[in-house]
């Protein structure tokens, strides 16, 4: 298991929302299973350009890079 790196931060809205796929989960089951509010990772996963886009911290990040291994 890799250790946690915040050099290899990439809050890429695509990226998050593969982690997601790759995981075999919805985005409300990445969100129950990482403990945040459903509408956060709505916001994570929303396209870059759009209002409501708030990039994933480095943790949700890593959880998901785990959970998809």
């Amino acid at each position: 298991m890799p250790k946690p790196d915040q050099a290899q931060h990439n809050p890429d809205p695509a990226y998050i929302r593969s982690l997601i796929e790759r995981a075999g989960l919805s985005q409300r089951g990445a969100a129950h299973l990482l403990g945040v509010p459903e509408r956060m990772m709505r916001y994570h996963c929303a396209p870059a350009d759009s209002d409501s886009y708030r990039p994933a911290p480095y943790i949700v990040q890593y959880a998901l890079e785990m959970l998809a291994d």
